[in-house]
This record gives C-alpha cells, structure tokens and sequence, in this order.
C-alpha cells in the first residue's frame, strides 16, 4: 500500500495548528484536497503530512493519517498519533518513489512538495527511526530537568509606539503583527522585515514604501505609517488590519473555485495592478498568498499585498551571495514567474511579468494547480516555464467555458508580445466574461 508525503501550508498551519510544538501530537484525521495524486490511496495506504516552518525552512513531520478514505472533499482516516519531529536532516536523504528527491536550493521546499509524493520505503524508515529517536531524547530531557516557571516578558512596542498584541504571520523575510497604537488605540498590522543594519536595503524598502503608498486604489491596503525599529534597525511598515483570508489558503482549504468567482477575484486583483503600474510600481510577487479576500462593507475586496518586498529580497539575496541565479535571487515562488523572469533575470522586468503571474493565479483557482505543478526538479520548472505550454486549462477543468479558457491562455503564451500587453487590456477581458459586475459576497468566506 502507498505512502505519499503531503504538505500542509503555512495558512492552514497556523488556522489549525498554531500553537503545535515539536513534540506535540496534533489529533488531525483528515486532509483536505482532491489532488488526482492521493487516488493512489483508494486501495489504503498512509499520508504523512509535513509543513515548512520559516524563517529558515525548517521541515517539520507534523502527523500521519492511516487508511484514509475520500468522502467528496477530504482524505479521513485514523487519527493522528505521531509527534511534531523536525525532519530538516532528512531533506536531503528523502529520494522519494521518482527518485528525485525534494529540492535543495534555497526558497524551494515548499514548491517541491506541492503536489503529494509517494515515499519510497526507505524514506518511511526514515522518518519513522527519526520520530522514534526525537521522542526518546524527549523523555530524557523531562526526566532530568525540571520545569520551571518563566516570566511573562512585557509586550513589545515597535518603534516606540505600536505595542504587538499577537503574531499574524511569519515568512522568509520577517514577521507581520496585529499591533494597537499606543495614543489613539487603533488596531493596525505591522510587518517587520528582517533586513537588519544595511543601509542600502534598508534605504530601497523606504523607497518601495513610498511608491506603494502612491498607489491610490481600493484593491491596495494605505500605507500608514513606516519606520526602523531602533533596537534591531529592521524597517516596518505600518497598514490596515484586515479581516479576511488570503486566496491561498482559501483553495486550500476548498480546492479550485467555480468560474466566475475566480474570474472576480482576478479582476478585482488586476484593477489594482492597473493603478499600480500607472504609478510605475510592478509587484513582481503575484501568488495567491499576496491577494486577500477583505470585509469591506458587506463585501470582499480583494487587496493585493507585499508591494515593493521582492525588490528587497532580491537585493538582499544578491548581497550575500553575488553568484546566485535568477531563480535563488527570487527566492520563494519560481511556480509564478514569467518566462523573461527566468531568461532575464530581476533587472530587466517590466508590468507584463504581474500579468503573468496573475494569469497563472488564474490558472490554478480554475484548474487545482499551476501550469507546471508536476515538475519534480527546480531545473525542470525552468525548462518548463521557459519552453512548454501551459495544458489547455479545460483539460483539467472541463466546466470552465471556451472564452475563459481563451483568456487564460492568451496570458500565458510564451511570447511575451502574443500576451495582453497591459493590466489595462487583461482586465477588459475580464470584465467581457462578467455581465454582472466583479463584486464578492461576503458569504465566500462564511
């Protein structure tokens, strides 16, 4: 019977399993996808479930569902029994069933386990003796140290004045909060990034804060504030706190979205690329998990976030090793970069890389996946990315309608001048597939 490695995200993580330390049991019984991998498991078998832990992608074994069964939107089966254990050690001695392993370069562990992978059985042994050693040295340690009572630190107050009240989120690049205003008592989100004392960068992202600040759109959270944290000279950024959840996690959670709720949520999206790139700003990180589905008055607005980020990332990534390629430079999400990203590297993009991304967002909130989701292998993404086409997305999804499929399609040639040439083009075929306008129900989210 099968064993298939499958990757929980980091918004489920921390919506389901926040608090989970190594060590801990998390109880799940269930995952949640309709991948055509895990049909494999229709004659039994084993999921065992990890999860990428930032900043420094750390791999984390966090559970195995035993003799799961599909019930029409998840896998369910046994109840988990098995420690959260870090299995960062393993990462490169995991060969998989293919043989080719999980990905070694630097921002691509999650990419590579996006689709579930069958273990070979060397790998359960594997993961098996690590979990069975981890909890050895567990009881150990509480046999011989006693537990003592610890202090509770005053709360944080970052840059003098946004006192933290709790952890939104974390990733490679530094930490977000929800933080309340000391004078006036707001609640806002700050976002820290973990740049430290360099001037320069430090100087780049005040830049990119400013620009994005310019941004005069509904679909573009306000900068309200920025600043440098004296004791650890990172930059922060001050927005509104949001109400919602971000579109990765939603198709997560409930798999590809029907067609005309994608093709809204990508309008909605592109109409603030639109204003965007007038003001000369190019996001240069379109992925699901930097649109978010709002509350805003009786609907969701969708607000794209992270503006200016990836310039820093990649400046920051060059500083510390010169030598890297494009793809190390981008640092975290090859699966939506554009073929003259990959060929040309940061230097030389321009808006029409945004229009890429955001067609292949499209892409997988019809069809479950991205374009080259199966790629095993950060060399063959690139080959791919840069030279096949992408599958007619009414292969995968037959319910999407010819004209849809055409737009998508469109947006994703690989010749740049074949593709709509801006935001502006993009959205009025959008807008021609959406008789009645772009807004979203607030009961999506309900």
């Amino acid at each position: 019977m099968p064993d298939l490695l499958a990757i929980v995200s980091k918004a489920i993580f921390e919506r389901d399993a926040r608090d989970l330390a190594l060590g801990d049991v998390w109880p799940v019984d269930r995952y949640t996808s309709s991948n055509k991998a895990l049909q494999a498991l229709a004659g039994g078998g084993r999921i065992f479930l990890v999860t990428v832990r930032p900043p420094d992608e750390r791999l984390w074994l966090i559970g195995r569902i035993d003799a799961p069964r599909f019930d029409g939107t998840a896998w369910v089966g046994t109840p988990n029994a098995l420690p959260a254990t870090d299995i960062t050690a393993l990462r490169g001695s995991i060969k998989l069933e293919s043989g080719k392993g999980i990905m070694q370069e630097p921002g691509t562990l999650g990419m590579s386990l996006q689709m579930p992978r069958a273990l070979a059985r060397t790998d359960v042994d594997q993961l098996l003796a690590t979990v069975a050693g981890a909890s050895l040295g567990d009881s150990a340690k509480d046999a011989t140290v006693a537990a003592s009572p610890k202090a509770t630190p005053p709360p944080r107050v970052i840059g003098g004045k946004y006192r933290v009240v709790r952890e939104l989120g974390r990733g490679g690049m530094g930490v977000v909060y929800e933080a309340l205003h000391t004078a006036t008592g707001r609640r806002v989100a700050v976002k820290e990034i973990a740049i430290g004392n360099e001037p320069r960068l430090v100087e780049r992202f005040e830049r990119e804060a400013r620009a994005t600040g310019a941004i005069a759109s509904r679909h573009v959270p306000p900068v309200l504030d920025a600043g440098s944290e004296p004791g650890t000279a990172n930059p922060f950024l001050v927005m509104e706190l949001l109400d919602g959840v971000d579109l990765q996690a939603y198709l997560d959670e409930y798999g590809p979205l029907s067609e005309d709720v994608a093709l809204r949520i990508v309008a909605q999206a592109c109409a603030g690329l639109v204003r965007a790139h007038a003001a000369g700003v190019v996001h240069r990180d379109i992925k699901p998990a930097n649109l978010f589905l709002a509350r805003r008055e009786g609907e969701l607005v969708v607000q794209l976030l992270d503006f200016g980020v990836a310039r820093v990332k990649e400046e920051l990534a060059a500083k510390h090793n010169p030598t890297l390629t494009v793809t190390g430079v981008m640092l975290g999400t090859p699966l939506y970069m554009s073929p003259e990203q990959v060929v040309n590297g940061a230097k030389e993009l321009d808006a029409r890389t945004d229009l890429w991304s955001l067609a292949i967002v499209l892409y997988e909130a019809l069809a479950g996946h991205t374009p080259h989701a199966e790629c095993e292998t950060l060399g063959g993404l690139m080959v791919a990315i840069c030279g096949k086409p992408s599958k007619p997305v009414r292969e995968l999804a037959p319910k999407v309608s010819e004209p849809v499929e055409a737009i998508v399609m469109r947006a994703l040639a690989l010749d740049p001048a074949q593709r709509y040439p801006t935001a502006e083009a993009f959205l009025e075929a959008l807008d021609a597939q959406l008789p009645f306008g772009t807004k979203l129900e607030p009961s999506l989210l309900d």
